[in-house]
């Protein structure tokens, strides 16, 4: 596999299973993850010596600000050892330090009417829970992108990206999780709670961590070098649209 669906993070599974299913979740991403690492090898080998290019999806979430600002095309990402998906941009990593014609596409949460990625564990976080609920005063934001402005990026960075570089799948820079958390609740007509850090894990589960990081990325180097414009349906709009009955 190489996309990941990551403004989030690239564990999946039942968020109600048994601890010891949790950790064999962990242990199957850790595996996934390092065939992902192999398979983006095994391309960089075929490509070699050619000018054709490769793009390799990652998620802005396995970046890291230096400055605390949102997070930048020229920031560098986390290690395998911290999270397994990262496995995928070390890799691309070694291809291009090989002279490979490689550039990396982080995504952020991708979205429509239908699919949201991480905030459809957050619908089902409340459907278990009769409520939905953020962390502290919800400020810890996601970036987002409409997925008919990801797939125009696609072939821009194929057209006239440069080999090495990072480019960010970002329409929206981040949306507060108290303000996703207050239009679900809408659309679910449940309660909206604040929760402590301490309670988090109880609800979150796995999600936890992530629940508490402000994520927020940039797309102002991607925009400007290879002239991608995002005009698609903002996070807020599309869930406001969704269908609760069937979501």
């Amino acid at each position: 596999m190489l996309g990941v669906d990551l403004g989030a993070g690239c564990a999946a599974g039942r968020l109600d299973a048994h601890p010891c299913q949790r950790r064999q979740q962990v242990v199957e991403t850790f595996l996934h993850s390092e065939d992902d690492r192999n398979v983006v090898e095994t391309m960089g080998e075929v490509l070699a010596g050619s000018d054709r290019p490769l793009v390799i999806a990652s998620g802005t979430g396995l970046a890291r600000s230096k400055t605390g600002d949102p997070v930048t095309e020229t920031d560098h990402h986390v290690s395998s050892a911290e999270f397994p998906c990262a496995a995928t941009e070390e890799a691309a990593d070694t291809v291009i330090a090989s002279g490979g014609r490689v550039m990396v596409m982080r995504l952020s949460q991708v979205h429509d009417t239908r699919q949201q990625g991480r905030i459809a564990q957050h619908i089902q976080l409340a459907r278990q829970n009769g409520r939905l609920a953020y962390v502290g005063d919800g400020t810890a934001r996601v970036p987002a992108v409409h997925v008919s402005d990801a797939a125009r990026l696609f072939p821009l960075a194929l057209e006239k990206g440069q080999a090495g570089m990072r480019y960010h799948a970002v329409g929206e820079e981040g949306v507060a999780l108290r303000d996703i958390a207050e239009v679900i609740g809408a659309g679910l007509k449940m309660p909206v709670d604040a929760i402590t850090r301490e309670e988090a894990t109880e609800y979150f589960g796995w999600l936890a961590n992530l629940a508490t990081i402000d994520l927020a990325a940039s797309s102002t180097l991607t925009r400007h070098q290879i002239g991608w414009n995002p005009t698609g349906p903002d996070l807020l709009t599309d869930l406001r649209s969704m269908d609760y009955g069937v979501a």
